[in-house]
């Protein structure tokens, strides 16, 4: 099985005509004539109508099939720069290759599915190699092409392991059973079905043409587990793979869920479980073969080969050997959207807004921020009354800001900002931060957890609403990265006196949204006169095209000649039974509501004829017409506007059929038998080329979908003078690239982005329209980042630090890694007034010196039955060793914690102060939370967040049965615990929030993973949850961090007691600190957290050993004891040693090679910078930390020089 390349579809049969020798309300899908029209109603190809441009055809060789695993290259790349397309020194890579983005398909191409050559994705930064020169051009190029990649190479690889999969494998008569999850060599899972028919075509009023695939059901997946198994949901992505007879040609069609249907509803639809079989293999294979069926719809439903492809092989003009095979998790408005837009914007040269300080097109060495340009106006103002309380309005002069005043007078600055916080609850950071976002047009602010982030977005929000422009008010974009944010946002605006709002999509839980859909706010709207007539002529050529495709693919259904299929071929060829057949439909064209009416039921005298009807018997005759009308009466959903149009129809056909029937004409059709009808139908039929009746299919699918665009643009205009009258419009990043059309005709002026520190840059480049004057981005880019699938891209590996996808806008912004460029100025909350001071204090030694607590923070309640409201638990337990062939051997988990975890979930339980609801466990695992849900379900009720309960199905971490109940609905959630991973928890709020990272192999105390820091705060940012705070493990991979005295029937492990929070923060900086890139930042942060390192280690072997000789009686020996370790660990004789005493050798060897290595770089390096006064600085603020140091260094050279250490030894071991 070699030469295996991508198959080549043969051209459409179709002439290309143009529009202007054709009808074009026709074409468009409704002409009130009918078949009496003058103009051609030919169903050809038409050259004005396709709006996509053809993409040049690449001079590349075409690529094969191998059978070779496809894996990762031995020296890591991951990317080619060499160029796209036909720059590339080796030519281009395949047929999708191009230089254009505007010309790439999205969606992968079986050529580009085949190609092993590593794709072209560019770095990230102007010093990069690039085909393009510094220009927003450059910069949407890079963006297209990491995002593409990220959400397309899971797509290429699951279909080249399907495709693998495919042609070594022979074909069963039928599979009694198999299991469909498959797994590619690098990792990634997918679904893979067999036995895979085409069985139906459907045609929907959104979609077109619709395809009923079904396949072999496994038994596990039969009835009504298929629809509880989460396989097929809809918009889910799959795709069908096949290969042809010859085994040299294969293609790839991807294509989208619309409806999955079990085995069940298969067997009422087709009267026995197995589809199209002889006898004798029925019943051989009944009690053990069912079949089940998904309907989907095309993924690009522009692509007119797709659909001609499949509909080939449904007509077995193409005999084609299928696979179906499900990519878990892949939404495709998830990234479609995005991508569309990037390159709508690269193609037609739109300037996005700030496109000089975004992507610059040469290096700005003083990046400057200007007003919004229309607060640049004369005489404008800020109007700041909204934010003052509500009994101060009338006390006080008005709180107007003078915007340039502000720029550039340092004394009025002063002045209002004590004005405003005296005057409003806006604190000191707050009131700062909002007069700079309002005087900089594109503005960023950082806010760590609890400060107030969202309150300054609504504060925000409300002066710039209230300070508008009076005669053109523009409303204001406020958009989130999720559903659950948007909806928090819009809430809090909603609670601040925001009444006038706003939401696009449907993707919100929250039942008082709903009558700010912009559906129902438009149905409460009075529509104008023109706005209704171009509406009812939309949707009557949509409807007209919908009855068309119905018709064309009843025809493909079934095995009898339809009217669609030979009216052409009968208008041309056999013109006297043509007009005895459309006679019958001729309608008055002064009557629209008439003509529509007939058109619903056209081709009813063929059908009638077929059957044998007789045109003398009338009523037969009009019953067959009213059975056709109801049967298409849903298409469009309208009502008749003439009641009396059905009589007046009616009547006409009845005068139609006596005026045909009294015709007496020698030829007429009506005078055949049945008999002979059917084999002049049949003749009919064989006339016609097949491929021709599906490529005109094929084309009205075409038509249709470009009906449904011109549908869409005339309810955009309505939804446009609706959006107009709004204050505010909230919509997510995804929302914004779907919807950008709409948005862009409401010239929106500002547009506020709230946890702007998590969204990709692609997509918040689809948020900066060219109207914007005013962009507000709030979040913070130091916690959580964007969440990428490929870590080929992510700038926490190694490999993917040119590239930065995770980078978002205000990271990039704020830290800018290009040389030559600076950062932009950005604004800063620092009062925080959601965590008690020991859990800020984390984020203090980290991340944010500035923080401070608000003196409400020192009020909250304890934790009950708890000492601290932050503990930290140190235990040497080693990670589980699962089976290296199992599931469970690509993640992590740890039974002690587990146990330890649930110990003290039932002990929060049983003070009574708690419910299971109130607790929260968090992992940053996937296999430690498999363990927490299969050891937790029988205890109580479990809750599992959708993403985190398909992960661990995906993983095979989890069947679908132990994950049923991870559903809200299974249960109320006042006797739930909630289970989560770190990342899936943002947003959630519990009163108690245990978190579970594992015991990490033993690799080097300073061993760090800067993700899991962002991951702690984010935690922090918890809203109401973080006033107590229970983490059982830090979430740093280090495994000395000494745990606090509990319940010995609880905790099984022996702890030093004695050890506050700080002491812990002071070692977690460390670590955050030793990992800096700055080298003057790096000594700052090390010297003084290396410090209390030092001793904290010190004091905890010291306990450790005098616990140990207060068993023996021998408290006396401790001194010596301690000596006698630390001697052993330097000079590493571990033979000297009990074994019970060794692990406390390893971990001194370890902790004296860190403290080594950080005393040569504060020599060296703080030498070199001359920046020993600031880390004296720093180590000053430690008690006694420079005499800690100098004792034990000097204790550990005398040590060395020295036999004391054998003259212990033969102590020790006595």
């Amino acid at each position: 099985m070699t030469g295996i390349k991508a198959s080549s579809l043969r051209p459409s049969t179709l002439q290309k005509r143009p529009l202007s020798v054709l009808c074009i309300d026709y074409v468009g899908g409704f002409c009130r004539h009918g078949d009496n029209c003058k103009k051609s109603h030919d169903i050809c190809a038409v050259v004005e109508v396709d709006s996509r441009p053809e993409a040049p055809v690449l001079d590349s060789q075409p690529n094969l099939l191998s059978l070779d695993p496809r894996l990762p290259r031995s020296d890591g790349r991951s990317f080619d720069d060499d160029g796209p397309g036909n720059l590339s020194s080796a030519g281009a890579r395949h047929q999708n290759d191009h230089v254009n983005i505007h010309h790439i398909s999205i969606l992968p191409t079986t050529d580009e599915i085949l190609c092993r050559r590593l794709p072209f994705v560019p770095k990230k930064g102007r010093q990069h190699k690039h085909h393009l020169p510094d220009s927003q051009a450059r910069h949407l190029d890079m963006n297209f092409r990491q995002l593409r990649y990220e959400h397309t190479e899971s797509i290429i690889d699951i279909c080249y392991h399907a495709s693998q999969r495919l042609v070594t494998s022979t074909k069963p008569p039928q599979l009694s059973d198999y299991e469909v999850r498959s797994e590619t060599p690098q990792g990634r899972r997918y679904s893979l079905f067999q036995d895979v028919e085409i069985v139906e075509l459907d045609f929907q009023e959104r979609n077109g043409i619709v395809v009923r695939l079904s396949f072999s059901c496994p038994p596990s997946l039969r009835g009504r587990h298929l629809h509880t198994s989460g396989h097929f949901e809809k918009g889910m992505l799959a795709a069908i793979i096949g290969i042809d007879e010859a085994y040299t040609c294969l293609s790839t069609t991807i294509l989208e869920v619309v409806l999955c249907q079990s085995t069940d509803a298969m067997k009422v639809r087709t009267g026995n479980e197995l589809r199209g079989q002889s006898l004798p293999l029925l019943l051989h294979l009944k009690s053990n073969l069912k079949a089940a069926s998904v309907l989907l719809s095309f993924a690009d439903r522009q692509d007119g080969e797709a659909v001609r492809r499949l509909l080939y092989n449904m007509q077995g003009l193409l005999s084609e050997r299928f696979v179906l095979v499900e990519f878990p998790g892949a939404l495709l408005a998830g990234f479609s959207f995005c991508l569309r837009k990037l390159q709508e914007l690269s193609g037609n040269k739109t300037e996005i807004a700030f496109s000089s300080l975004i992507a610059p097109s040469a290096a700005n060495s003083s990046p400057t921020l200007t007003p919004p340009r229309y607060a640049t106006a004369k005489d404008f103002t800020y109007n700041c009354d909204v934010l003052r309380r509500a009994n101060e309005l009338e006390k006080y002069p008005p709180l107007i800001l003078k915007p340039e005043s502000m720029r550039t007078n340092e004394i009025y600055q002063k002045e209002f900002l004590s004005l405003l916080a005296q005057n409003t609850t806006l604190d000191d950071g707050q009131a700062t931060a909002l007069c700079e976002n309002l005087c900089r047009g594109l503005a960023f602010t950082q806010g760590p957890p609890g400060t107030g982030k969202t309150f300054l977005g609504v504060a925000l929000a409300k002066v710039i609403i209230a300070s508008r422009r009076c005669s053109d008010p523009k409303p204001i974009l406020a958009v989130c990265t999720t559903n659950h944010a948007l909806d928090s946002f819009l809430g809090d605006l909603h609670s601040a006196g925001v009444t006038k709002l706003a939401r696009l999509g449907r993707g919100s839980k929250e039942g008082w949204t709903q009558q700010y859909q912009i559906s129902e706010l438009v149905h409460s709207m009075k529509v104008t006169q023109i706005e209704r007539s171009e509406l009812k002529y939309a949707r009557l050529q949509l409807e007209g095209l919908n009855r068309e495709g119905i018709g064309w693919c009843e025809a493909l259904n079934q095995d009898y000649t339809s009217w669609p299929a030979i009216r052409g071929h009968l208008k041309i060829n056999y013109k006297t039974a043509f007009e005895s057949f459309v006679g019958l439909e001729s309608i008055d064209e002064a009557k629209l509501s008439d003509i529509r009416l007939a058109r619903k039921a056209g081709g009813f005298a063929f059908e009638y004829w077929c059957q044998g009807g007789d045109i003398k018997d009338v009523d037969q005759l009009l019953e067959r017409f009213e059975t056709m009308l109801g049967s298409n009466d849903s298409l469009s959903g309208m009502e008749d506007t003439d009641e009396g149009s059905r009589e007046r129809v009616l009547a006409t056909i009845t005068r139609n059929a006596k005026r045909v029937g009294s015709s007496g004409h020698e030829n007429d059709v009506w005078t055949l038998a049945l008999k002979e009808r059917k084999e002049l139908s049949k003749k009919w039929k064989e006339e016609v080329n097949p491929w021709t009746i599906i490529d005109q299919a094929a084309e009205i699918h075409r038509r249709h979908q470009s009906a449904v665009a011109k549908k869409k643009d005339i309810n955009q205009k309505i939804d446009a003078r609706c959006l107009l009258k709004q204050d505010v419009i909230g919509l997510t990043t995804t929302a914004c690239a779907m919807n950008w059309s709409l948005i862009e005709r409401l010239d929106v002026e500002t547009v506020i982005c709230e946890e702007a520190g998590e969204v990709i840059e692609a997509q918040t480049l689809c948020t900066l329209f060219p109207t914007i004057e005013h962009a507000i981005f709030i979040g913070d880019p130091q916690q959580l980042r964007p969440q990428v699938n490929e870590q080929s891209l992510s700038l926490e590996t190694t490999n993917g630090k040119g590239y930065r996808l995770d980078e978002s806008l205000f990271e990039r912004m704020m830290f800018p890694s290009t040389p030559g460029i600076l950062p932009l100025a950005t604004s800063r909350l620092n009062l925080q007034r959601r965590m008690q001071p020991e859990i800020a204090d984390l984020m203090r030694a980290t991340l944010y010196p500035f923080l401070q607590d608000h003196e409400s923070t020192h009020n909250h309640p304890p934790v009950a039955g708890m000492v601290e409201s932050l503990w930290w638990l140190d235990h040497q337990k080693p990670e589980d060793r699962p089976d290296p062939r199992s599931p469970m051997s690509k993640s992590y988990s740890n039974s002690f914690e587990l146990d330890m975890t649930i110990a003290l979930v039932q002990y929060l339980v049983n003070t009574n102060e708690y419910d299971f609801n109130d607790i929260a466990i968090l992992t940053p695992y996937n296999g430690q939370l498999a363990a927490f849900t299969q050891k937790l379900s029988g205890t109580c009720s479990v809750w599992l967040s959708e993403k985190d309960r398909e992960n661990l199905i995906d993983e095979g971490l989890l069947t679908e049965d132990e994950a049923k109940f991870g559903k809200k609905a299974d249960v109320g959630m006042s006797s739930m615990l909630r289970l989560a991973t770190i990342d899936n928890f943002q947003g959630e709020e519990a009163k108690v929030v245990i978190l579970s990272t594992k015991s990490p192999k033993l690799e080097g105390c300073f061993r760090h993973d800067a993700q899991d820091i962002r991951k702690t705060f984010t935690l922090l940012e918890i809203r109401k949850s973080s006033n107590k705070f229970l983490p059982v493990r830090c979430l740093v991979v280090h495994n000395s961090l000494v745990g606090i005295a509990a319940r010995k029937n609880v905790m099984r492990h022996h702890f030093t007691t004695g050890w506050r929070v700080r002491s812990v923060a002071t070692e977690f900086t460390n670590l955050a600190g030793i990992n800096a890139l700055d080298p003057v930042a790096r000594i700052v942060a090390n010297a003084y957290m290396s410090c209390h390192w030092l001793n904290f280690h010190v004091a905890m072997c010291t306990s450790q050993l005098v616990q140990k000789t207060k068993r023996t009686k021998s408290s006396s020996a401790t001194l010596p004891l301690i000596l006698y370790f630390w001697s052993v660990a330097i000079i590493k004789n571990d033979s000297a040693l009990p074994k019970t005493y060794q692990p406390f050798v390893k971990r001194s060897v370890r902790d004296l090679s860190s403290v080594a290595i950080f005393v040569l770089e504060v020599v060296c390096i703080a030498k070199k910078l001359r920046a020993m006064r600031l880390v004296w600085k720093s180590v000053e603020r430690s008690k006694s930390a420079v005499i800690v140091v100098l004792q034990f260094v000097t204790v550990a050279a005398a040590l060395l020089a020295n036999a004391l250490a054998r003259n212990f030894a033969s102590m020790v071991a006595a």
